[in-house]
């Protein structure tokens, strides 16, 4: 007995070539879970802040319902009262702050050869606040949301798992500075 327990040299070999295996496949998925987050994130990030461009672009168009009222973005003509918003470039401003090149209906991101991402699907909705509302103390607020679709191949599986797919929702709300 004593023997076959001291002729033992190598055995524990295959467990810790298991182990390691195990610990580099789960550190690359952790570091791919990363990947995306930082890129979702970043990506998120830039749309907020042309859509904070767009509130603000339209600034001179809500602040003198804000000023003389309680509303938003209206203009006064002959025939009434008419909505006066802008939805802005928000696509021109992506490309310029992330580099994004303009492909068929979508815009990518490359890093060399390889395609690090690729935005698609922009939705842009303004909502003005009412005009003249009743009740001062629940006005909803000039606010503009968007929505991208966001498209990441993944690195992590050899090209046989799908990329990831989210969409993105986005919103900034204008709010004046000084207010009563």
């Amino acid at each position: 007995m004593k023997r076959i327990w001291q002729n033992r040299s190598g055995s524990g070999f295959p467990l810790i070539i298991a182990i390691i295996l195990a610990v580099l496949i789960t550190s690359c998925a952790v570091y791919e879970y990363l990947r995306l987050s930082i890129i979702a994130t970043g990506i998120r990030d830039a749309v907020q802040s042309a859509i904070i461009s767009v509130a603000t672009n339209n600034y001179s168009n809500v602040y003198p319902g804000l000023r003389q009222s309680y509303s938003g973005g209206f203009n006064r003509s002959s025939s009434g009262w008419s909505e006066q918003i802008s939805t802005g470039d928000i696509y021109s401003q992506l490309t310029e702050t992330l580099g994004l090149i303009p492909e068929n209906n979508h815009y990518v991101k490359q890093a060399g050869n390889q395609l690090e991402y690729s935005l698609s699907g922009l939705t842009v909705k303004i909502l003005n606040a009412p005009f003249a509302p009743s009740d001062l103390n629940s006005i909803r607020q000039f606010t503009a949301q968007a929505v991208i679709h966001l498209k990441v191949p993944l690195s992590f599986g050899w090209g046989h798992m799908p990329p990831m797919e989210a969409d993105l929702p986005i919103q900034a709300v204008y709010r004046p500075r000084f207010s009563k």
